[in-house]
C-alpha cells in the first residue's frame, strides 16, 4: 500500500545499502517512490512508470501509458500496479456532477515486474490516481467516480464494487486485516467521511464525518487516523483549519480531535489538502498542510509532544530512523528533526520545490524525488 506499511513509516533494514545518484526523469514527479528487489519504481507527469537500478539509478525499463501518473506504484505477485488520472472535474460546470477524471476514464494499469510488459489493465469512468493496496491476491481502491472497487492481483478481474458517496482524489486505501480504510469528499457542498468496508464483500462496516480526499489513512494500536479540514470562507477564498483526527478502528468512533490555526489552501507543487501522517513508537507526526507545520501528537491521547513551523507547507509523509524525522516542503528545504523534541538538526536545500512524494529509507540510504529527480544519498548527509 502507500508507504508500504498502514504506518506509513517506509524504512527498511539493508545494511550495505549505501547509493549516491541522481536520475532525471522526463517530467516532475508527484506520486511516491516504491523499492522492491533492488528496483525503484517512480512515476512521472510525462506519463511513464519507470523501473531504476536501487545501487545505480541507472533505467532498466519505463513503460508508456495514455495520462498522467501520480499513484504510488505498489508492488507484489511479479507485478508493479498504478493508476492513471487527470486532475480536476469532468463537469466543472454542473455541481451535481462529481466525477473525477476525463471524458474517456482512466486505467489501473499492471506490468511485469522484471521487463516492464503489460500484464493486465481495468478502465474506470473517473481518474485513478490514488494509490491501491493489496492484500493476498485482492487489489483494493477508491477513485474518482464515487466508487471503491476490488480485483483480482494476478487477473485484474473485478471481484467487487461499492458506490461511496465522494470522490477519492489523491487518497489511497489502507488495508488492516481484512478492512479496508478510505476517505472522500463531496465538493458540492464540501463533506469528507472515512469509511471501513470489508475486503471480502466491499460491504460498509462503519463511517465517520471525519476524512480527507487527498490522503491515506493512517493505522496503529487499533486506531486510525485521519487529517481532514473545515473551510472557513469568511477569512479565505480557499482555506480553513486543519483537523487531526483518531477514529477506532472496530466501531468508528472518534477517540481525538485536535484542530490548528487556520490558514489558506496553497497549490504550488500541489493543491492537495490533506496529508497523510506517520506512526512511530506511539507518536503520530503530522504535517499541518496549510499552516507550514509538522506536529508530533501522543497516538492514542492527541497530546501535542512538540509543533515544529517549517519554513514553507509540508505536503508529504515523514518518515522516522535512528531518532530523526525526514521531509521536504514545497520551497525546497529537506528536514531532518529529532524524533523527541521536535528541534531542527540539519537542513538541506535543493533547487526543486519538494511536493507530494515523501522518502524511502533503506539502510544507509534515503530515496526521495524533487521536481523531474529521483535522489539516492547517504543518510549520514542528510
Amino acid at each position: 500500500m502507500y508507504q508500504m506499511y498502514a504506518s506509513h513509516n517506509a524504512v527498511f533494514a539493508q545494511p550495505r545499502m549505501r547509493a549516491n545518484w541522481v536520475r532525471e526523469l522526463g517530467d516532475k514527479i508527484n506520486g511516491g517512490l516504491a523499492i522492491s528487489g533492488g528496483i525503484v519504481y517512480a512515476v512521472s507527469f510525462d506519463r511513464k512508470l519507470y523501473a531504476l537500478d536501487e545501487a545505480t539509478g541507472s533505467v532498466r525499463w519505463s513503460a508508456q501509458t495514455d495520462d498522467i501518473l501520480m499513484s504510488t506504484p505498489v508492488v507484489a505477485g511479479g507485478l508493479v500496479i498504478v493508476g492513471t488520472g487527470h486532475n480536476g472535474f469532468l463537469r466543472p460546470e454542473d455541481a451535481n456532477s462529481q466525477i473525477w477524471g476525463r471524458p474517456q476514464g482512466n486505467d489501473f494499469l499492471a506490468y511485469r515486474s522484471g521487463d516492464g510488459h503489460l500484464a493486465w489493465q481495468f478502465h474506470t469512468p473517473g481518474e485513478n490516481m490514488p494509490t491501491p493496496a493489496i492484500a493476498r491476491d485482492t487489489v483494493v481502491f477508491a477513485n474518482g467516480d464515487l466508487h471503491a472497487y476490488a480485483l483480482t492481483l494476478a487477473t485484474g478481474q473485478a471481484r467487487w464494487q461499492t458506490p461511496l458517496p465522494g470522490v477519492a482524489t489523491m487518497a489511497g486505501a489502507t488495508i488492516v486485516d481484512n478492512d479496508v480504510f478510505i476517505s472522500t469528499c463531496h465538493n458540492a457542498p464540501y463533506v469528507c467521511e472515512t469509511r471501513a468496508l470489508d475486503i471480502r464483500d466491499g460491504h460498509t462496516i462503519w463511517t465517520n464525518p471525519i476524512g480527507g480526499s487527498d490522503c491515506s489513512p493512517a493505522a496503529a494500536y487499533g486506531l486510525i487516523f485521519i487529517n481532514g479540514n473545515r473551510d472557513d470562507e469568511r477569512r479565505f477564498h480557499t482555506g480553513g483549519i486543519d483537523i487531526v483526527a483518531a477514529i477506532e478502528k472496530r466501531t468508528g468512533r472518534t477517540v481525538w480531535t485536535y484542530a490548528a490555526e487556520p490558514g489558506p489552501y496553497t497549490f504550488p507543487e500541489s493543491n492537495e489538502r490533506q496529508i497523510a501522517g506517520t506512526i512511530v513508537d506511539g507518536v503520530l507526526y503530522q504535517p499541518i498542510g496549510n499552516a507550514s507545520r509538522v506536529i508530533a501528537f501522543d497516538a492514542r491521547t492527541g497530546r501535542v509532544r512538540w509543533n515544529l513551523p517549517t519554513w514553507a507547507n509540508v505536503k508529504m509523509s515523514p518518515v522516522v530512523a535512528g531518532g530523526h524525522v525526514y521531509f521536504g516542503d514545497v520551497s525546497g528545504v529537506l528536514y531532518k528533526v529529532d524524533q523527541r523534541t521536535g528541534r531542527v538538526m540539519h537542513t538541506s536545500s535543493f533547487m526543486q520545490p519538494f511536493s507530494t512524494s515523501p522518502p524511502i529509507i533503506v539502510g544507509n540510504t534515503l530515496f526521495i524525488a524533487n521536481g523531474s529527480l529521483v535522489v539516492a544519498m547517504p543518510l549520514d548527509w542528510v
